[in-house]
């Protein structure tokens, strides 16, 4: 018998229509901020299938700068360490499909870097709340195949 999981993507959906979310940048610093902590996460899984207590990204983030300029790249590069190192899950994968879903690369808006460092933190911040709130204790704990 399976534990259903609960996603980020229902929390967010009860967020999306906030005030403090209607810029489409400070939506994308969040959820991106959100899936590179669930990557952290999944990469240090002491039951990890390719690797466990894995810093590589963790380090690799802490040398970035948060600004909206380097939104994509952190997230193709979290990306890129969910399929090196197999970190696939359905949280993950929800998470992912979020930033794609709403990332707008053409936008010209331009947002304070402060505004983009601190919704991409509050988003790294919630999910973790989210996280410890929702655990799952499935096969992997958050590393189990999506079906």
């Amino acid at each position: 018998m399976s534990e259903e999981i609960k996603l980020f993507s229902s929390e967010f959906e009860e967020k999306k229509d906030n005030e403090y979310f209607k810029s489409n940048v400070i939506k994308e610093a969040y959820l991106i901020g959100a899936f590179s902590k669930a990557i952290i996460d999944s990469s240090f899984n002491p039951n990890g299938k390719v690797v466990s207590k894995n810093e590589t990204f963790k380090k690799w983030l802490s040398n970035q700068q948060i600004i909206q300029s380097n939104l994509k790249r952190i997230f193709n590069k979290a990306s890129e360490f969910e399929r090196k190192f197999k970190l696939t899950s359905q949280r993950n994968s929800d998470l992912s499909t979020l930033v794609t879903t709403y990332f707008n690369e053409e936008s010209h808006q331009k947002i304070l870097q402060q505004e983009v460092s601190f919704a991409f933190i509050r988003g790294f911040n919630d999910y973790s709340k989210f996280k410890k709130d929702n655990p799952y204790q499935g096969d992997d704990n958050d590393n189990s195949k999506t079906k």
